[in-house]
């Protein structure tokens, strides 16, 4: 976040993170288990399997540890690591507190879905508040992200689509 932010928050999710560590080192130790002591099983996966997939769950653990939301003057982004979504001021109609059980959209994460005719994006942390937004151009109709303050966010949002 630099000079030009009017917000900025980091929502990181011990589980979530456990969670991923815990696949990684498992996929390490059946990489190094095969490569030094001998095949896993008598069909075992290839080596470069496993070492593609110690990579890919290395990559989630460290870009899911946490997500990132931040307003400038121009924007609002919400992400996870690399993966992030901006919108600018002008595309925003109206924000609330979204009181949908998490569920509604398929659990945490980086979640796509469709209800009552419209076309979602969900950027999701366990056991946090979630902000919606109506927007009013783009792929999606709707974009609902978790944040630990979604009452200040609401305000800081109205406050900046007004202005637009």
């Amino acid at each position: 976040m630099d000079s030009n932010t009017l917000y900025g928050e980091k929502i990181a999710s011990k589980w979530t993170t456990v969670l991923f560590a815990f696949v990684t080192v498992f996929f390490i130790f059946m990489m190094f288990y095969q490569i030094f002591v001998g095949p896993l099983g008598d069909y075992p996966a290839p080596t470069w399997v496993l070492i593609v997939l110690t990579v890919i769950f290395l990559f989630l653990t460290f870009n899911f540890r946490a997500m990132t939301i931040e307003l400038t003057p121009e924007f609002l982004s919400t992400g996870f690591g690399v993966v992030k979504h901006r919108i600018p001021w002008e595309d925003i109609e109206r924000s609330w507190e979204d009181e949908s059980p998490v569920w509604t959209y398929g659990g945490w994460g980086i979640r796509f879905e469709k209800s009552h005719g419209k076309r979602r994006l969900a950027y999701t942390v366990p056991q946090t508040p979630r902000v919606a937004l109506s927007l009013k151009r783009g792929r999606f109709q709707e974009f609902i992200f978790s944040t630990r303050k979604p009452g200040e966010l609401i305000g800081l949002i109205n406050e900046m689509t007004s202005s637009t």
